[in-house]
């Protein structure tokens, strides 16, 4: 690198050898010094001008010669250049378009589309009208290389429903028996902008999880210790003997604590209306007393609790009196039975359904509703299911049940279809525009479908050429103030801007439009025309048929042929030739009326019969177009067509009813 080579090698291959001297100049003692020129100030538009200074420097400032600005000008002024065409914005901005998430023709699956976030940086487009100097629209090219101006634009990204965590489950809803427990979530951000939305929440913003619990009822227990002895109150001597009162100690304990001074629990936590008494009334027999057993069991009330049965208890006797005069006590007792007093009835419940269970880590797909069965006393209490079995209840209630939790399906879209070609060949008013479709609905808390299923963006500005037809000339004769002559019109090449109200179309350089000779062919550029002379009659062509008449009685036709009629007019150029040119003409044909509209029959039309006055005919019979000439008695008869666009003078005016009219032309 950098290495000195062979002249010839350099002249060769490195191109033509640069200068080697260069003219200069070193300032003499008398000549003028000055700054280097300044930038050209801005330019303020097409057609201003420019300019920059310099200033004398040292003592050249008081050199005379050099104080003339003829000969050391200090200031320069030119005019500013002027682009050759100008970049005109048209139209609004198109909306943001994200590139392509991969290039066409790439293999793509069912499963890409499914997770696609439409935001990050896109473009947008707006059209640019490119104008020369005479105001012309010209090919956008010359100004861009697209024909748009583009600009970086960003689209916000979705933002999902977001939840808290599960809480910590609650205590069970039930305090004795079956019941759910719960646990949450809360709603901490709501989906924005196309995000997944939030499962069904609840009035508090909720969602939540319901499980099956159950809840002890027998926990508790009264615990009792023996009766202590039969404790009689005596008055002096006497043997102690007869009714007394002994108690007994009884405790809350929790029921699979064994009994003990540490166990004993506040009485709060078992039933009190389970609690056994405390003392109770004793008796010791006296020597010569009779002796009884305790009571035994109350016997079973039926399990209706009917009114009217009853339930008993028994005892036996241990010893007689001493005195046949002395009798034992009662051996049986007797109560009735009473509901939710004496006697109770029993019956299964179940408790609520959970939420859907799905297996452990699912969270979505099939899974289980559960509950849970006690058995209830009629008095509202919550019994061992041992109750209801010896009752010989049989639990009818279904404790699981299927449960199918839905899937989040987000929505799948197609790929973008390409761009269609431009609905305008040239305008401003052309767009492109491109679709997709949707493949998949969102289901659930999938990510929702976007609602811009069709994107556009405009063309290109082109200008359109057109070949432009002028307006008819006025009939000429060649050599002769009347008679058969031609009437010619003009093309040329035009530019517009397509719906550009502002701008009229404008007369271009032919070659922009294509083939003139193809166009002249297309178009007819000349027509024939007649100029009439004094004293000719002019005759006009038949008019169009006139719609299928019936004939109708008290409104209702019977008849499905009818007549239709054409006529034509007389237009008279001069008065005193009113006896020489013929009457109007009146025709008729046969017609069927079929489903509302007319056919001609076959027959022919019968021979033109003169119409004077006759007005009870539809208006719709006359209809003035085409007309020929009839010239006067002694001149040759012309029927040479002349039609109303090309002489507006020698058509006549639509009749109210047909009949002979006459129209003096001066």
């Amino acid at each position: 690198m950098g290495e000195s080579a062979n002249m010839t090698e350099c002249l060769r291959w490195a191109g033509p050898l640069p200068p080697q001297i260069r003219e200069c100049r070193v300032a003499c003692k008398d000549d003028c010094t000055l700054t280097s020129w300044s930038k050209f100030s801005e330019c303020s538009g097409c057609g201003s001008s420019r300019s920059r200074k310099r200033s004398l420097t040292g003592r050249s400032k008081k050199k005379e010669h050099c104080l003339d600005e003829k000969l050391h000008p200090l200031e320069e002024t030119e005019t500013c250049p002027c682009d050759e065409f100008l970049s005109q914005p048209y139209g609004n901005w198109s909306a943001c378009l994200l590139p392509d998430p991969s290039p066409p023709g790439s293999l793509q699956g069912w499963m890409s589309h499914r997770e696609v976030k439409e935001c990050g940086q896109g473009l947008r487009y707006r059209a640019v009208a490119c104008i020369d100097q005479q105001g012309h629209l010209v090919n956008p090219t010359h100004c861009t290389d697209s024909g748009y101006m583009v600009e970086v634009c960003h689209i916000p990204c979705p933002l999902d429903c977001k939840l808290s965590d599960w809480s910590a489950w609650s205590a069970c809803s039930a305090s004795c028996g079956s019941g759910l427990k719960i646990r949450s979530k809360w709603l901490r951000e709501k989906a924005f902008n196309g995000g997944r939305p939030c499962p069904k929440l609840d009035l508090k913003n909720q969602v939540y999880e319901a499980a099956p619990c159950h809840f002890e009822c027998s926990q508790y227990e009264w615990r009792i210790e023996p009766w202590s002895i039969c404790t009689i109150n005596t008055v002096d001597d006497l043997p102690a003997c007869g009714e007394g009162v002994q108690s007994r100690k009884i405790r809350c304990v929790k029921q699979e604590t064994a009994s003990g001074e540490n166990s004993t629990l506040g009485d709060s936590l078992c039933d009190p209306e389970e609690m056994p008494p405390r003392a109770q009334v004793c008796f010791l027999a006296c020597p010569n007393d009779c002796v009884v057993a305790p009571w035994g069991p109350w016997s079973n009330c039926p399990l209706q609790c009917d009114q009217g049965t009853a339930r008993n208890r028994s005892r036996h006797i241990l010893r007689l009196p001493a005195s046949e005069n002395s009798a034992c006590p009662e051996l049986v007792q007797s109560e009735p039975c009473i509901l939710n007093s004496t006697c109770f009835s029993y019956q299964y419940t179940v408790s609520d359904w959970s939420t859907c269970q799905l297996s452990e880590n699912a969270i979505c797909g099939h899974g289980s509703r559960l509950r849970l069965v006690d058995c209830i006393r009629s008095d509202g209490k919550i019994v061992e299911l041992q109750k209801c079995e010896q009752f010989g209840l049989i639990n009818k209630y279904k404790l699981s049940e299927s449960c199918v939790v839905d899937c989040p399906i987000s929505c799948m879209l197609s790929d973008w279809s390409p761009w269609a070609e431009c609905s305008h060949t040239c305008g401003n008013q052309g767009q492109f525009l491109r679709t997709r479709r949707i493949l998949q609905e969102a289901n659930e808390e999938g990510r929702p479908c976007p609602n811009q299923l069709t994107q556009i963006k405009p063309c290109p500005i082109k200008p359109c050429y057109t070949w432009r037809l002028s307006d008819w000339s006025p009939c000429t004769v060649e050599g002769a103030e009347c008679g058969e002559g031609l009437r010619r019109r003009s093309l040329s090449c035009v530019v517009n801007r397509g719906n550009w109200p502002e701008s009229p179309p404008q007369p271009v350089d032919e070659e922009l439009c294509g083939d003139k000779l193809r166009q002249h062919i297309q178009q007819e550029m000349e027509q024939p025309c007649f100029v009439p002379c004094p004293g000719d009659c002019h005759l006009t062509v038949w008019s169009s048929w006139s719609s299928c008449q019936l004939t109708c009685l008290e409104g209702r036709s019977f008849e499905t042929t009818g007549r239709q009629a054409r006529s034509r007019a007389v237009i008279i150029q001069v008065m005193e030739n009113q006896g020489s040119c013929p009457h109007q003409v009146f025709e008729t044909q046969p017609c069927k009326v079929q489903g509302g509209n007319a056919t001609v029959t076959s027959g022919g039309l019968e021979d033109g019969a003169t119409m004077r006055e006759q007005c009870g005919v539809s208006a719709q019979m006359v209809s003035m177009s085409q007309g020929g000439v009839s010239r006067r008695k002694g001149r040759p008869r012309s029927d040479t067509a002349i039609p109303r666009a090309l002489n507006p003078s020698l058509t006549a005016p639509r009749a109210e009813c047909v009949g002979v009219r006459r129209v003096t032309l001066r």
